[in-house]
């Protein structure tokens, strides 16, 4: 049958196909746009991820996936190699797309996970850079170097750890795992029954491997459990550590004397409006000039808090009476999971 040369496609190169079909794509991708774009509007300045957090965010993820995925790919590799052969490629721009249309990166858990650990490191940069000019840091070293042979050794395993930080971040065991699988999965397209089972071996392997202690959170937990600090010594000891920077270690001594999980004390202190952290140290006995100074050092190292509006509520806070402020948190120390189904139940019936 001969070619119609009127006809408008016979001068479409084949190469063309993927134009037509984003373009069929184009009203779904605009509404989801509109959509997203809608949603920020009516998000609160304090909600809305800054761009120095949405940087540090895209890059730590980047480069947290990037690591991962290159170490299954080259451990399945060369299980593959002992076998019939075969290659598992690592493409962290194509797999770092391909979590993301799969949701992984709307995972709360997760999200939650990073986006606090990003903020934690921001806030602990932003307290260093206001120190006054020349002003050491003085409580590791100082511990470090103290009597006590647990607390000096914690000290220490406080400042390697924290040497060894780079821009990647470290999952805890159970996000750990999670992503691993996802990252296999990705890996697995394109190539399966080949290399189903030499990824099973190198996703268990790496999860098997996960050192837990060597994250800096477990270890400023460690520290602050080796101090053990007296009532009448947290307040100066929690104004020093966030006076040099120490943000882990400060979130950890929130955990260790509230006996809360990690993450939630770390939420509490990122929290930009700090009302339940001000129960927290006020149930912990901080009188009205500690509880100014902690308040100072957050405000002056995170433009979301709002200085003024505490100021005029000091005065308020710090006349809640000590028993008062516990009742209050008892729900806080209830276990972890509980509360988000005692959450979940109550959005449920709210909808």
């Amino acid at each position: 049958m001969p070619v119609d040369q009127d006809d408008p496609l016979h001068a479409i190169a084949p190469d063309a196909a993927p134009i037509f079909a984003r373009a069929a794509r184009a009203d779904a991708r605009a509404e989801r746009r509109l959509n997203a774009a809608i949603d920020d509007f009516f998000l609160a300045a304090h909600e809305r991820l800054d761009d120095r957090t949405r940087a540090a965010l895209h890059a730590a993820i980047g480069a947290l996936l990037e690591r991962m995925e290159r170490e299954l790919a080259a451990h399945a590799t060369r299980l593959l190699s002992r076998g019939a052969g075969g290659i598992v490629t690592a493409d962290p721009a194509e797999t770092l797309r391909r979590l993301v249309d799969a949701g992984l990166l709307r995972d709360s858990d997760l999200m939650a996970e990073l986006i606090g650990q990003i903020r934690l490191a921001l806030l602990g940069r932003s307290l260093v850079a206001n120190r006054e000019p020349g002003t050491p840091a003085m409580l590791l070293p100082r511990l470090a170097q103290g009597d006590d042979a647990v607390t000096a050794a914690a000290a220490r395993d406080y400042i390697l750890a924290d040497g060894r930080r780079d821009a990647s971040i470290g999952l805890p065991p159970d996000l750990h795992r999670r992503v691993v699988w996802w990252i296999a999965a990705a890996l697995r397209e394109g190539r399966r029954g080949m290399a189903d089972q030499a990824l099973v071996d190198a996703a268990v392997r790496s999860i098997d491997a996960h050192d837990e202690g060597a994250r800096l959170d477990p270890v400023a937990l460690r520290l602050a459990a080796a101090i053990d600090a007296r009532a009448d010594e947290l307040p100066e000891l929690l104004i020093e550590a966030l006076g040099d920077g120490r943000a882990e270690l400060a979130a950890a001594l929130i955990a260790y004397i509230q006996r809360i999980d990690l993450r939630e004390a770390r939420a509490l202190l990122l929290d930009p409006d700090g009302d339940r952290l001000w129960l927290v140290l006020r149930a912990h006995g901080f009188a009205r000039d500690a509880l100014a100074r902690v308040a100072l050092l957050l405000a002056d190292a995170d433009p979301r808090r709002d200085i003024e509006a505490f100021a005029d509520l000091l005065d308020t806070i710090a006349a809640i009476p000590v028993s008062a402020a516990r009742e209050a948190l008892a729900p806080l120390s209830l276990h972890a999971d509980f509360r988000r189904a005692i959450r979940a139940l109550e959005r449920s019936r709210r909808a």
